[in-house]
C-alpha cells in the first residue's frame, strides 16, 4: 500500500502494509488521533485502495476506482449522512448501511462506508444497530470509523474493529499537543481559572508526562523564536 498524501506515522503505514501483503485487512477500522483532517484523509485513502482495480501497488491514483473515490462519487464508497442540527447518524441511516452493506458491490470488489466524528455523531443507540452487522459482516465490506479517541465508543464496537491511532504531522499525539499549547497560554493568562480548566484535563500519569515534554517544547520554541532561530514545532 502507498500512502503519497499521508504525512509521517511511518509504523501505521508499516502496519496497514503488511496487512495488505498477507490478505488480513480487517474488515472494520477506526481511525483516531492526529487532526481531524488527518483522519478524513486517511480515511479517504483506504476507501481508494479499497476500490482501486490496478494490479499493482495500490490505490494507484488512477483508475476508474480512484479517480471516482476522489471526487467522492463512487458508487461503492457511502459517507454516512448525519441529520438534524447535531448533524447525527440516526437510527434510520444506520439501518441502511447495514441492509446496503449485504447488496453485493456494483463496479468494485468491495463495498465502503465511511463513518466520520464518530465521537460526535454515532450516539449510542445508532451504535448498538450497527453492532450486528460488525458481529457477522459481508465479505466484501470495509467500514472506516473516524474519531478523535476511541474510548468515545462502545467497548462492544472498538473489540470488533482494529484501531489506528495518528500521530499529528509533527510526530506526537495531537491531543496532548493541543492541551499542551492551550496550558503553555493559560500560564500567562490574567485569570487562574484558565490555567486550572486546562491541566484538570491532565487525569493520567502518561499523559501528563507527554503534555510536559511538550510544553517544554514549546516553551523552548518561543525563546528560540525570539533569539532568531527557527522552531521545531509550529506554534
Amino acid at each position: 500500500m502507498i500512502f503519497p498524501e499521508i504525512k509521517g506515522n511511518e509504523n501505521l503505514k508499516k502496519s496497514l502494509s503488511e496487512l495488505e501483503l498477507r490478505n488480513r485487512m480487517p474488515h472494520a477500522v477506526i481511525i483516531d488521533g492526529g487532526s481531524a483532517e488527518l483522519r478524513e484523509k486517511l480515511a479517504e485513502h483506504l476507501a481508494m485502495w479499497a476500490v482501486c482495480s490496478s494490479d499493482g501497488d495500490k490505490p494507484c491514483g488512477v483508475c476508474k476506482g480512484c479517480r471516482l473515490a476522489k471526487a467522492k462519487s463512487h458508487s461503492d464508497i457511502h459517507y454516512a449522512k448525519g441529520e438534524g442540527k447535531t448533524d447525527i447518524y440516526n437510527k434510520d441511516e444506520m439501518r441502511f448501511i447495514v441492509k446496503d452493506a449485504y447488496i453485493k458491490p456494483y463496479i468494485s470488489d468491495r463495498k465502503v462506508y465511511i463513518l466520520s466524528q464518530c465521537d460526535r455523531k454515532l450516539p449510542v443507540i445508532s451504535q448498538n444497530i450497527f453492532l450486528k452487522t460488525l458481529e457477522e459482516p459481508p465479505l466484501d465490506v470495509l467500514f472506516i470509523m473516524t474519531c478523535e479517541s476511541s474510548k468515545s465508543l462502545l467497548e462492544t464496537i472498538r473489540s470488533r474493529a482494529v484501531t489506528f491511532t495518528l500521530e499529528s504531522e509533527f510526530g506526537y499525539d495531537e491531543e496532548n499537543l493541543n492541551l499542551a499549547r492551550e496550558i503553555t497560554a493559560a500560564v500567562t493568562a490574567r485569570s487562574e481559572m484558565e490555567l486550572l480548566k486546562a491541566t484538570y484535563k491532565l487525569d493520567e500519569r502518561e499523559k501528563a508526562l507527554d503534555v510536559l515534554d511538550l510544553i517544554i517544547l514549546l516553551l523552548r520554541d518561543g525563546l528560540a523564536v525570539y533569539m532568531g532561530a527557527e522552531a521545531e514545532l509550529d506554534n
